[in-house]
């Protein structure tokens, strides 16, 4: 149950512009390196928005969380996670991106914050088969989360399957492979969500046998499935059959009063007996009110979403003449 308070935003984020890259700084001295959100590339290094920083806000927030902890950031991008929780006092933090490009600006972000190469290590593979050499105390990840019909080829910063969940059910089948049995994970997904609760949660509730686990949803209001759809059918005018062929097997498989929501996962420690599986609606508290994803306009929600899965003509263009 909610307390009514709301977390104060410790990370006070600014943010420039330059060319194709941008810079984001932080209250702390923290200072992280992306790319534009538009740029003509399908493995663009995504800006950071909400997500990132309603994790981050709790980081700095409950220090104690992070504090000499091994952490691990899968699907890493840009490394802005494991770059806050490194300033905030962890041990070491391990980056995996299947992205080759990635690695780069985990490098760069390194050597802009004067971090220690020994503080951090940069891995280029895939979740499915990354095998650690030791498990993590603490797991923040933002994986590719983004709902795409099939047919669809998207990019490889937001292309999470025709239900926006492939790569968390992967993160999930191995969890216990990369978490300590005293370890946490703090997962930001998008979901469909059926009858109020989103579709990941039978898959939580059967890892509840061992662990406490609490959904917090991070929008207000949610967005409706078919508001989604309008979305793809204006940013990809030529894919109307595979839209609509995406769009009747969601309803075959879960009925038509699906919308959408986001959530962040927390997932704690192994205890004796059974855990718990719940959603809270807590977000200010734990994550601090400015961070909640703006719901109230359903069509540009809509839209901002797909849109990370649209990649500009001047690329569809340039490959066209290759």
């Amino acid at each position: 149950m909610s307390t009514g308070k709301t977390l104060p935003d410790l990370i006070e984020a600014t943010s420039e512009t330059v060319g194709e890259e941008v810079f984001y700084r932080y209250a702390n001295g923290l200072t992280i390196k992306t790319e534009i959100f538009f740029k003509s590339d399908p493995q663009r290094i995504l800006p950071l928005g909400g997500p990132q920083g309603s994790l981050m806000n709790h980081i700095l927030n409950f220090p104690d969380g992070v504090r000499g902890k091994r952490v691990f950031e899968p699907f890493a991008g840009s490394g802005g996670l494991g770059f806050m929780a490194l300033k905030a006092g962890a041990q070491r933090v391990d980056f995996l991106d299947i992205n080759p490009r990635a690695a780069e600006f985990h490098l760069d972000n390194g050597t802009l914050n004067n971090f220690q190469a020994d503080q951090f290590t940069s891995i280029t593979g895939d979740i499915a088969r990354f095998a650690p050499e030791r498990k993590y105390d603490l797991i923040l990840a933002n994986p590719p989360f983004v709902p795409i019909p099939d047919g669809l080829e998207g990019t490889i910063t937001s292309n999470g399957g025709s239900e926006g969940s492939r790569f968390v059910e992967i993160l999930l089948d191995r969890l216990e492979q990369f978490l300590e049995p005293t370890g946490r994970a703090l997962v930001y997904v998008f979901q469909f969500v059926k009858e109020g609760e989103p579709l990941i949660l039978e898959r939580l509730s059967a890892m509840a046998k061992s662990r406490s686990i609490e959904l917090t949803p991070t929008q207000k209001h949610l967005l409706p499935f078919e508001s989604y759809c309008t979305a793809y059918g204006q940013l990809f005018p030529n894919a109307t059959v595979e839209i609509a062929q995406w769009r009747s097997e969601l309803f075959e498989r879960h009925g038509s009063g699906l919308t959408l929501c986001h959530y962040i996962i927390d997932i704690g420690p192994q205890s004796d007996g059974p855990g718990e599986c719940a959603i809270r609606e807590n977000f200010a508290e734990k994550f601090g009110e400015k961070f909640l994803v703006p719901s109230e306009n359903e069509a540009e929600l809509g839209f901002a979403r797909a849109c990370e899965n649209f990649i500009p003509p001047t690329l569809a263009t340039e490959g066209a003449e290759d």
